[in-house]
C-alpha cells in the first residue's frame, strides 16, 4: 500500500502544479505553463532584453530578465545571464536572491539556500526572501529551519496566505499531516490563492486518510516543478504593502461616489481570463453591485469614468491595449445589463501608466479598475 500511495501522491503533486515545496534534486522536466502564459513571459523577456541592450549595466534589466526566464522555465539561461554580472553585482541583495532562486530551480539547493541567506544580510525587510529560504530548506529536508524562515516572513507580512500555505505544505512534508491540514484550512480563510490551497489541502487530507501511520517520505518523489511553482507564486505577490480598499457592495459604492469631494472615486477588483478581456464568473457580483450603484438616485444623473489599470509585466504598448479592452468589457457589461446609456460612461485604459505601488511594478496591487464620478449629465 505504501508504494501505491507514493505513486498516487506524486501524480497528484505534479498534475495539479501546487504552489508548494519539493523534495528532489531534479530540475523540472515537464512544462507547467499554458500557451498563453508562455507567450506573456516571452513578451516580458523581449521587453527586458531590449532594456538590457539600452542599459547594459542596469540592475532592473538584469533582474527582470533573469526572473522572467526563470518563470518561463528557462532557468539555465537565467543562470548564464546572472553569471555574466557576478563581479558587478556580487554584493547586491536582489542579485544574490535571484541567483539563489535560480540555483534552487536547477536542483542546487545547498548553493541556493546559501545565496538567499546572503541576500537577507543585504535586504532584511523583504518577506519573499524568507519564504524562498523556507522553500529551499524544505527542499533539503530541514523542516525546523524552514518553519523558522516562514514564521519570520509572517512576522514581516502577517496573515499572508501564500506563506501560510507554504508553511502548511512544509508541515505535511515533514509528516505532521494533522497540523498541516489545520494550517491550510486557516490559509483558506483569507480568500487568496484559494484554488492552490484547496488542492494542497485535498492532497494532505487524502494522504492522512490513506496512510494514517506513514511519515512524509512518500511525498518526496514529486518533480522539481513544484518548487518552481512555489517560488513563482510568492515572487509575483510583491512586497507586503497595503492594498487599495476595494469596494464590492452597492450601498458603499453609492456612499463613496455621492460624496461632496471634488472627484470621488472607488477601486474595484475585476477578474478577467488570463491575457484576455473576458470577464470571469466570480467578478459578476461586483459588477452587478456597480451597476446598481450607478443607477441609484442622484448618481443616475452623473457621468462616470471606468479606468483599467495593469501591472508592468509585459511591454508598455501591450499593457495599454489590454487595459483599454478590459475597460471596454466593463462598459459593455454595464450598458447591456443595466440599460446605462453609453454616453454616461467613459471607458479608458491607463495600462501601466498609473501604478498604485511604483516600488512593486509587477505586483497584483496595480491590477484594478477605478470608477470616478465626473460631471452631471446635461
Amino acid at each position: 500500500m505504501f508504494e501505491k500511495l507514493k505513486t498516487i501522491t506524486t501524480f497528484v503533486l505534479v498534475s495539479t502544479a501546487l504552489a508548494a515545496c519539493a523534495q528532489t534534486e531534479v530540475a523540472p522536466k515537464t512544462s507547467m505553463l499554458t500557451k498563453q502564459e508562455r507567450q506573456a513571459f516571452n513578451q516580458s523577456i523581449s521587453h527586458f532584453e531590449k532594456m538590457l541592450v539600452e542599459k547594459p549595466n542596469e540592475i532592473e534589466a538584469v533582474i527582470g530578465l533573469a526572473r522572467n526566464l526563470r518563470w518561463a522555465e528557462r532557468a539555465p539561461e537565467a543562470a548564464q545571464l546572472l553569471k555574466k554580472y557576478q563581479k558587478m553585482f556580487a554584493n547586491n541583495g536582489r542579485y544574490l536572491a535571484e541567483l539563489g532562486k535560480v540555483n534552487l530551480i536547477l536542483g542546487q539547493s545547498k548553493k541556493g539556500v546559501n545565496l538567499i541567506t546572503q541576500a537577507t544580510q543585504h535586504i532584511n525587510d523583504d518577506w519573499r526572501l524568507y519564504s524562498a529560504l523556507g522553500i529551499g530548506l524544505d527542499y533539503q529536508g530541514e523542516y525546523v529551519k524552514a518553519e523558522t524562515a516562514y514564521n519570520k516572513a509572517l512576522k514581516m507580512c502577517p496573515d499572508d496566505s501564500a506563506v501560510i500555505n507554504n508553511l502548511g505544505v512544509s508541515q505535511g512534508l515533514s509528516g505532521r499531516l494533522d497540523l498541516s491540514i489545520l494550517t491550510l484550512q486557516h490559509a483558506l480563510t483569507y480568500g487568496v490563492h484559494s484554488e492552490k490551497i484547496k488542492r494542497n489541502l485535498a492532497l494532505f487530507k487524502g494522504a492522512r486518510d490513506l496512510c494514517s501511520n506513514c511519515d512524509g517520505s512518500y511525498l518526496k518523489g514529486s518533480d522539481g516543478m513544484i518548487l518552481a511553482a512555489g517560488l513563482k507564486s510568492t515572487d509575483k505577490e510583491g512586497p507586503c504593502t497595503a492594498v487599495p480598499e476595494y469596494t464590492a457592495k452597492a450601498p458603499v459604492m453609492v456612499k463613496q461616489l455621492a460624496t461632496k469631494t471634488e472627484i470621488p472615486s472607488i477601486n474595484i477588483k475585476v477578474y478577467f481570463e488570463f491575457d484576455s478581456a473576458i470577464l470571469k464568473p466570480q467578478t459578476l457580483e461586483v459588477l452587478n453591485n456597480l451597476g446598481a450603484a450607478l443607477t441609484f438616485g442622484e448618481l443616475n444623473e452623473y457621468r462616470f469614468q471606468i479606468a483599467g489599470h495593469t501591472d508592468a509585466v509585459g511591454s508598455e504598448r501591450y499593457n495599454q491595449t489590454l487595459s483599454e479592452r478590459r475597460a471596454k468589457a466593463v462598459l459593455d457589461y454595464l450598458t447591456t445589463n443595466f440599460s446605462i446609456e453609453a454616453n454616461r460612461i467613459d471607458a479608458i485604459g491607463y495600462g501601466e501608466g498609473h501604478l498604485l505601488d511604483p516600488s512593486n511594478p509587477e505586483g497584483d496591487v496595480n491590477r484594478r479598475v477605478q470608477v470616478t464620478r465626473l460631471d452631471k449629465m446635461p
